[in-house]
């Protein structure tokens, strides 16, 4: 069944799967250990973990959004060129399942 340029403008505003990110690597997680009481220097270092995590999330979250907006900035000048060379023409081609 062929959809019109109506259909590929609707995609355009879907959102982008995060996992097609490139270059954007999660962080390492903090080793599962409860910080003892007794061992300040321990603590710390557990505390230094934990945080290295959070901080390094914020990172790779931002990247994710950073990458998903320009692979959408990215397909809209892409599909805005195709509209432009096909016109009316313009549409994909897919199967509808039932």
């Amino acid at each position: 069944m062929i959809r019109t340029g109506a259909t590929l403008l609707c995609l355009a505003m879907a959102p982008a799967p995060a996992t097609a990110q490139v270059g954007c690597l999660p962080p390492e997680e903090p080793f599962a250990y409860e910080p003892p009481d007794d061992d300040p220097e321990l603590r710390a270092l557990i505390d230094e973990q934990y945080q290295a995590y959070i901080n390094g999330t914020e990172s790779y979250l931002n990247c994710l959004n950073d990458e998903a907006v320009r692979a959408r900035a990215e397909f809209q000048t892409i599909l805005n060129r195709y509209l432009r060379y096909f016109g009316d023409e313009a549409g994909v081609e897919f199967d509808v399942p039932g």
